[in-house]
This record gives C-alpha cells, structure tokens and sequence, in this order.
C-alpha cells in the first residue's frame, strides 16, 4: 500500500503576528468547539482511501494548534487512527507557541504526539518585538526545557532572519543556544514580506527599513555554518537536523507525495491532481455540518507539470534528484534529456552531478529559482 500524509489545520491565534499571512482567526471556545467537530467529519469522509494508503505522517500545524484544548486534539488522532491504519513509527507533529505549550505538554505525549515545532523565530526579546511575537526569550527556553522534561526529544525550533535591526550576532547567538539546548532540527527562513500583513504595509510606508540583500545572506551563511559546525546537517535548504531527524512530513512534500488537508485554506496532493479548501472557517464549519466539503481544484497537472514540480521540489533537497528514481518515476534517462542543462548549469557552478544524483552547490541555493527556470 501507498503512504499517505495527512496535515490538520487548527486556524485558532490569540494574536496574528505582523509578518503572518497564513489562514488564521482569533480564538474563541465555541467556535473551537464546532470546529473540532467539522474536521472530524472531514478526515471521515477520506474513507475511500483507506483501501489504497497508510499513515505514516500526521502535521497538526496553524495557526496555534497549542491554544485548543488537548481534548479535541486526542479526538482528532483518535478519528485519523479509526479511520486509517496509521503506521506504529508514524510521526505525529504538532505546532506550538512557546506560551501556550506548558500547560499541556504532559498530554500531548499521552494522546501520541512525538514531535513538537517550537515557533521561537529569535531569543532576542526586541527582535520578538518587532515581528509581533506574543512570547518573550525566557518563555521559549522553558517551554523548549519543559518539553524535554516530560520526554520529547524530537523538537524543531523555527528561527527566522532577515528582519528589521536584526544582527549576525543575534542570529549567532539564537542558534548556540538552541544548540546548547540539544534541539534535534531548525528550520531557518528569511523573513518575506507577503502583501497585506500589517508588516509589509510598514515598510511600504517606510517605518521599516529590511536588511539589504548582502546582509540577508550573511546571515543565512552565519547561521548555517554554526549548525553544520554542530552536526545539524543542511538536508533541504531551509532546514538542518541531526541525522535521523529530519521532518517526514514534510519530505513528503519534497519527494512530491501524497497528502490530504484538513481544515480551511488546508492544500491537497492526490493522483495528479491538487486541491484546497476554502480559507473560511465560517464556511468550512456549515461544511463540516452538512458532511459535503467543497474543495478549490487548483490544477490537474499533466506529465510535463509533473516532471518540472518533482525537479524543483528535489533539487531543493541537499541530496538532489536521484537518476533512478526518476527513471522509476517517469521512465526518462535525465542526463540525456536535460544533458545541456546539466552542462550550462555546472559551468556557471550552480549544479553538482556525479553519477547518481544531481544536486545544487551552496552557490545555486542561493538563487534556486533561477536553476529551476532553466528545466
């Protein structure tokens, strides 16, 4: 049988932050309650699928999956688990704020979850500040100390760089202590300024000034120096783990598998095919009582779609594209179809190949979207 992935979205935040545009809405109890339930209609009506996949991989992300009760997030497992057969290594990833995990951390461990994503972004309290955290640096070093007390060993700190007044030596700093700290995985981003969050209206009306480019890659090299210098081995370009720690979930998207959504605005990938719900919990909720679910088709992807994506997505991992995989995937010898661009790319050393795989140097990381426009 195939895997399946499945990601649960929880769309609750006491507060959005500034550079946020993810699908969220403030937090009030009886909305969570009938919400809860809606998603729990939704994941039964996958049904179907149990007959072609196992689970092997469930994300509860947000939003602040941390702000709902533990209750509704053990019904929620125990609906997936009902209705699938979920795999027994299969990792169960929840989301937090560091705030809003402490008071709970005990059940989350009970009710199966075995990885935990810690929004820290930064443990400089002005940096949090700015970006419209509503946590402090203390709250994230206990609430990273408090997990590991009751057994969590699986734990991902999410740090961004590229904001406003930020230093290398904050970046530095951020990342030795989280080291010191024995986190297993990173995922360190650049700040991007999506139209309409509170923070790229600021700098459209220049209250904030962003790092220049030189500045934002220097930090970037900072930061990933220190961690390869730890044995946080850079396995996809944003992300570093120990070896053995790296997201399944999220590979899944890389190795351009299967996966369902739950929730508003949640994406899908089955077949060929994606498709999304629609970003309104109102919506979704009536959805979730009268048990049909309109979803967004976004694409049919024909086979040249499909070969391009599964390049991209590949080549975003340190490992790159395999050969054989994908000449098991699409029955095409790759170095004979894109032999001249393997060449011009390799000239211009932004592409590394051997007789295995290609793969980007650190060079075409930097700008990747250019070496993918080239396949």
């Amino acid at each position: 049988m195939k895997k399946l992935g499945i990601y649960i979205h929880i769309p609750f935040c006491t507060k959005k932050c500034g550079y946020c545009d993810f699908y969220s809405v403030k937090w009030n109890e009886i909305q969570e309650n009938t919400y809860i339930q809606a998603a729990i209609n939704e994941i039964k009506s996958y049904s179907a699928l149990t007959k072609k996949f196992t689970v092997d991989s469930i994300y509860i992300g947000g939003g602040t999956p941390s702000i709902i009760n533990s209750q509704h997030l053990d019904n929620i497992i125990n609906t997936v688990k009902s209705i699938f057969t979920v795999e027994k290594d299969c990792e169960i990833s929840m989301e937090a704020n560091p705030n809003s995990i402490t008071e709970n951390i005990e059940a989350y461990g009970e009710i199966g979850i075995n990885r935990l994503s810690i929004g820290i972004q930064s443990l400089n309290d002005n940096i949090l500040k700015k970006i419209g955290r509503i946590h402090n640096s203390a709250e994230a070093s206990e609430a990273i100390d408090r997990a590991k007390s009751f057994g969590f060993e699986n734990i991902n700190a999410d740090v961004m760089f590229n904001i406003p007044g930020q230093t290398i030596d904050d970046i530095n700093n951020t990342i030795n202590q989280l080291i010191k700290k024995d986190i297993k995985h990173i995922s360190f981003y650049s700040l991007k300024l999506e139209k309409g969050t509170p923070m790229y209206i600021l700098e459209e009306n220049k209250e904030i000034i962003m790092p220049e480019e030189d500045c934002e890659r220097e930090m970037y090299y900072s930061g990933r120096n220190i961690m390869e210098k730890h044995k946080l081995i850079q396995y996809e370009i944003s992300n570093f783990a120990l070896k053995g720690y790296e997201c399944r979930h999220n590979l899944k998207y890389w190795n351009q598998e299967e996966y369902i959504g739950i929730g508003p605005s949640a994406h899908s990938f089955l077949g060929n095919m994606r498709f999304s719900n629609p970003s309104d919990i109102t919506e979704y909720i009536l959805s979730g009582e009268d048990e049909i679910f309109e979803r967004d088709i976004q694409e049919f992807m024909n086979r040249d779609d499909m070969i391009f994506e599964y390049i991209m997505l590949r080549l975003r991992l340190t490992e790159g594209l395999k050969f054989a995989d994908f000449k098991n995937k699409f029955s095409i010898d790759f170095k004979e179809k894109y032999d001249g661009q393997i060449d011009y790319l390799t000239k211009n050393e932004l592409v590394e190949s051997d007789d295995e795989a290609i793969r980007l140097t650190k060079r075409g990381m930097d700008i990747s979207n250019y070496v993918f426009e080239q396949f």
